[in-house]
């Protein structure tokens, strides 16, 4: 069982090291995980469709917000109760997120942010490998923060079920949770928050009320998934190990490619052929994690990677590190 292996190389540049550095627990039982992260969070099922259960888990807190650091494994759906006095902020480090609420539904990749706040059911579905960076914020604070802000939202706003901030907003929001991580305490004594720490919690529930609530005006309506989209992420995975062009694609899913190109965008924040990378970039590294021996040009010319060069490149800037540092993790 290893520990998270985005705890201090992730491409979203936040060191988790001072939080990881002993799990609250690790665990292999799914029944054991379930009965655990219900305590932590709230009443949830938690189903593994694929893959098995290699769950890690770390925590941290400053002030009164709540840092969460965890992997599941293998792919993972998770049905939460709705929350009483708490949203939770997901960051993916590494591999990709699907969220769904109220009719609404985000799917969210490393460099982006979820924002889940379900007023009736929610699903969450993790891919595998997926590890993410959790901050549970009070609803105290999103209420203080909105009473705040409350010439400058709309009337009657509310946090969106499920919201998200992708580049380059989500960066934004990155350094702030940066300075957070920083002032976690050193043992188990808490410190009263200063003055600086104080503003710094105040600034989390502004910057996404401000930023959720300017998406909401500009975007009345939620993206809902299509059964184009499910076709489309259908055929990308069809073609992790073969060549295909745009054109080819977009002939494959049955949609012009300008209609390819902007279902892309709306949903995932990126071109087709960027999306297409992204799930072969996954893909290789789910294989040299199984296989930490493997030849690092013969995984790259196996997932559609012709220059052995670009792919070690757009490895690092995806995953913060280079395809041999993943293997010697796993030796």
């Amino acid at each position: 069982m290893t520990t998270l292996h985005a705890a201090t190389a992730n491409s979203v540049g936040l060191n988790l090291s001072l939080m990881c550095r002993e799990p609250v627990f690790t665990s292999r039982s799914a029944q054991e995980t379930q009965r655990l992260m219900r305590q932590v969070l709230v009443e949830h099922e938690l189903e593994w469709p694929r893959g098995g259960v290699d769950t890690a888990f770390y925590r941290g807190q400053v002030a009164s917000c709540e840092l969460y650091a965890l992997r599941y494994g293998g792919l993972v759906e998770i049905r939460p109760q709705p929350f009483e006095d708490f949203v939770l902020v997901q960051m993916p480090l590494r591999g990709s997120a699907t969220l769904e609420s109220d009719g609404m539904s985000y799917g969210v990749s490393p460099g982006e942010v979820a924002i889940l706040s379900p007023r009736e059911q929610a699903r969450v579905v993790w891919e595998e490998g997926c590890e993410q960076l959790i901050l549970k914020l009070p609803l105290a604070l999103i209420e203080a923060s909105q009473q705040a802000l409350a010439d400058d939202l709309p009337s009657g706003f509310t946090l969106a079920p499920v919201s998200r901030l992708q580049r380059p907003l989500a960066m934004r929001w990155f350094r702030l949770v940066s300075e957070l991580l920083e002032h976690l305490p050193e043992g188990e004594a808490s410190v009263a928050p200063s003055r600086w720490l104080q503003h710094l919690e105040q600034s989390l529930p502004l910057f996404l009320l401000s930023h959720c609530g300017v998406a909401q005006q500009d975007s009345p309506a939620p993206r809902q998934p299509t059964r184009q989209l499910q076709k489309i992420d259908a055929c990308m995975r069809e073609h992790l190990v073969q060549g295909i062009t745009l054109a080819e694609l977009a002939v494959a899913t049955g949609v012009s490619i300008r209609s390819l190109n902007t279902l892309c965008q709306r949903e995932y924040g990126q071109s087709p052929m960027d999306r297409l990378r992204g799930l072969r970039l996954e893909a290789a590294r789910e294989y040299l994690l199984a296989r930490p021996h493997a030849s690092v040009t013969e995984v790259a010319l196996e997932f559609g990677f012709g220059h052995v060069g670009r792919f070690a490149n757009y490895y690092r800037q995806r995953f913060g590190e280079l395809p041999k540092q993943t293997m010697k993790s796993q030796a």
